[in-house]
């Protein structure tokens, strides 16, 4: 065979392979198949910027699984026994799902509008878990059989859980959403830097410290606009009017949310000392946009 040939046959030959070769993502849907598919957004290879793809409960199961005993997730708080669940470590799922390397934050979405943000150092240190299985039971059926709270398709947990950091009397938690119904690959700069102090703010250690508190904590459950959590139905500008108007009833909701609003589903915070809810008040009077309190 002529050499021009012989090259041309060689270069359609890598051409299928490069074709039938998988690359991270290729698996998305651009479609919803099932009211299981877990929805994949923002800055991955093969979502488009705008766009949500999908990824099913079966394919997920195809990805590289692990299997722990789980003991202090607050979601089964109730339980006696111990849990063994299967799933994916979310370091694995993201370079599964072709994150891209400027990602350095994993968003969980979930149904009740509660986000859990995982930074890189985050999902290093703790290696967090999505969890596709419970006793090695699809979720669905191990709730079924065992008639426990549903924590949903998919939820995130840890094996075990070891704080890495402290902030005055605030000890690292773990982000453990139930419910989760989407992920999203973005940056931290971009989604914290929603909630940073103000360049005039910067050299305060109290507003410093509230910050830090406030983007482990708060940013979970209360939104800075399309940033951070729903379910509370608060804002950040809503709760800087609340810090500044009502300065003493700020920090009693903060350890007893349910003294000043017997509804609330914020969990109380005893451990909260002076000084650090100080330190998160003083944050968000930062973000104060009124002088009315809050109903």
């Amino acid at each position: 065979m002529p050499p021009v040939k012989l090259i041309a046959v060689f270069a359609a030959c890598l051409a299928l392979l490069a074709a039938d070769s998988p690359s991270a993502g290729h698996f998305l849907l651009t479609e919803r198949g099932s009211s299981s598919d877990l929805e994949i957004a923002g800055m991955a290879a093969a979502v488009a910027p705008g766009t949500v793809r999908y990824i099913s409960y079966e394919r997920l199961l195809t990805l590289p699984q692990t299997t722990v005993t789980v003991t202090g997730d607050d979601n089964f708080r109730e339980l006696p026994q111990k849990l063994t669940v299967t799933g994916v470590y979310l370091d694995v799922l993201q370079t599964s799902l072709g994150a891209l390397p400027d990602a350095n934050l994993l968003i969980a979405l979930c149904s009740d509008g509660y986000r859990a943000t995982y930074p890189r150092e985050y999902v290093k240190t703790h290696r967090p878990i999505l969890a596709l299985k419970i006793d090695g039971l699809p979720v669905e059926t191990w709730v079924a059989e065992t008639h426990n709270d549903d924590p949903g398709t998919y939820f995130i947990t840890h094996q075990d859980f070891t704080p890495s950091f402290s902030v005055l009397s605030f000890q690292e938690i773990p982000k453990i959403p139930a419910k989760v119904t989407r992920l999203e690959f973005a940056t931290a700069q971009q989604v914290y830097g929603a909630i940073a102090p103000h360049p005039r703010d910067a050299t305060n250690p109290q507003v410093i410290d509230g910050f830090r508190i406030a983007q482990q904590h708060c940013y979970r459950c209360h939104n800075m606009g399309s940033y951070g959590g729903t379910k509370a139905g608060r804002s950040w500008q809503t709760l800087g009017t609340f810090a500044a108007s009502s300065p003493s009833t700020f920090e009693r909701y903060l350890r007893n949310p349910k003294s000043i609003d017997p509804k609330s589903a914020m969990p109380p915070n005893p451990q909260i000392d002076e000084p650090t809810a100080k330190a998160i008040q003083t944050y968000f009077q930062t973000f104060a946009t009124t002088t009315t309190t809050p109903h």
